[in-house]
């Protein structure tokens, strides 16, 4: 089985990862956060400006 992220910024598509946990990850270098509208995923900072600009919302991710 296979998985993939797709930035909401750009549209670039890279695999997604199976962890130990049973559960399908982001690639690690990218960015995601949630809210009651949904999942937001960035494949670079520059995309997480697309993102706020186009929904709104703060550009503020921590780097985790």
């Amino acid at each position: 089985m296979a998985a993939e992220s797709i930035c909401d910024g750009c549209g670039k598509r890279a695999k997604m990862y199976a962890g130990k946990d049973h559960h399908w990850h982001k690639p690690s270098a990218w960015f995601e956060r949630s809210d009651d509208d949904g999942i937001q995923t960035a494949c670079s900072r520059e995309c997480i400006e697309k993102i706020a600009a186009k929904s709104g919302k703060t550009a503020c991710v921590l780097p985790v």
